[in-house]
């Protein structure tokens, strides 16, 4: 018989000091640290956001220069995770005037980053993002997530969860997806309705490229920015998306009160269960727990680098309290509050451990919406987009 310790149970055998870093990976603490927890500020996180972009590219650039070429995939990944860290944070937050006093303060943040990383313009993002906090259109076809998995991704409630798999890595890798995700990016910038905005923001891209073409490290730039900035961002952000939202039973998507809310997003925590059978020897719990160790220091922490970064693994905390002040400290403020039950909301959090878990179950309940959307879409006719768009949700 086999003995299944979850992640978290799994931690509480470690070291100590070694556990703030269980709970970052696995976005789960143990129940312990709420009462130990020390309250990160947006700060905290401005700081991390830009260390780990800084520290990517110099990795990037010391490789490219000294031929230490084993360095760029780190450089590669650091990079991504600072970026997309930067948007799903504190630009999201921004959007919300949760990171600093005042809507003005929290404007010119927003609009700096999305201009240095060349994301979606924020007065643009924040116009929009508000339909993805309206119970009445997310998952349906103002929600740019939904959006971009059906109409960019392919996604149909028809397909296979073999085929939805096949088609997001399609996507993620797809060097045509990747043309028009960049060609998105410049011409909402281009285009955006704040003409001073766009002046500056392309104003100091030119001034960058052309400095590094001047410097004869044109190769540089492009490897060590360029390159996470927009590719990185897009793999990332494919994936990510596939993670972000569940589909409740019909007849909560039809209703779309409270408990659409509550079943709409579910915590995606990153780790897997050890199993150990009962009988096992001590050297056989320790090979597998061995191998338990190097499968989250390696597969699950570049899932965690790279795709379900930040704050994403506790989305639904921000769902259901996105005005909530303790955002910093997501990790042990949804755990605190599932211990309260999560009132006023009819159900609890929902757990899943394991990014591809979560994106397989993800896939299986939209296979279950499909009378939903048939029955929408006879009331209502789409017009779907095909052309790509870049989403922050």
């Amino acid at each position: 018989m086999t003995g299944q310790i979850l992640p978290r149970d799994t931690m509480r055998s470690l070291p100590g000091w070694s556990q703030p870093f269980w709970s970052w990976l696995t976005a789960k603490p143990l129940i312990e640290q709420l009462d130990t927890r020390r309250s990160k500020t947006p700060l905290y996180h401005i700081v991390v956001s830009a260390l780990l972009l800084a520290t990517g590219i110099a990795l990037s650039v010391l490789g490219a220069i000294q031929g230490l070429y084993g360095l760029l995939p780190f450089g590669f990944i650091l990079a991504t995770a600072g970026t997309k860290q930067f948007q799903v944070m504190i630009c999201h937050q921004a959007v919300h005037d949760m990171v600093l006093d005042g809507k003005r303060a929290n404007e010119i943040l927003g609009t700096v980053i999305s201009s240095a990383l060349m994301l979606k313009p924020f007065r643009t993002y924040k116009s929009e993002h508000v339909h993805h906090h309206d119970h009445q259109s997310l998952l349906t076809d103002l929600d740019d997530t939904l959006t971009f998995l059906r109409d960019n991704v392919g996604l149909r409630t028809s397909d296979t969860v073999a085929q939805m798999w096949t088609k997001l890595v399609i996507h993620a890798f797809s060097p045509i997806a990747m043309v028009r995700s960049v060609w998105g990016r410049v011409a909402a910038t281009v285009l955006q309705p704040n003409r001073k905005v766009a002046a500056l923001t392309i104003g100091a891209w030119g001034i960058g490229i052309g400095a590094a073409i001047w410097a004869g490290g044109l190769h540089i730039f492009l490897l060590a920015y360029a390159l996470p900035v927009f590719v990185g961002y897009h793999i990332c952000t494919t994936f990510r998306l596939a993670a972000e939202h569940t589909w409740p039973p019909v007849e909560v998507l039809r209703a779309r009160g409270i408990a659409f809310i509550a079943e709409s997003t579910t915590g995606v925590f990153i780790g897997e269960p050890l199993n150990i059978p009962d009988n096992a020897s001590r050297l056989m719990r320790f090979h597998l727990t061995s191998i338990w160790l190097v499968r989250m220091l390696s597969y699950h922490l570049f899932i965690r680098l790279f795709v379900m970064v930040g704050d994403t693994p506790c989305h639904d905390f921000h769902h259901r309290r996105p005005r909530s002040r303790e955002w910093p400290n997501y990790v042990t403020a949804r755990e605190a509050d599932r211990l309260k039950g999560s009132k006023p909301f009819p159900s609890n959090y929902l757990d899943f451990w394991g990014y591809g878990n979560a994106v397989t179950n993800n896939f299986q309940s939209f296979q279950l919406a499909a009378d939903y959307y048939d029955q929408t879409e006879a009331r209502n006719p789409s017009q779907h987009t095909t052309n790509e768009k870049e989403v922050f949700a």
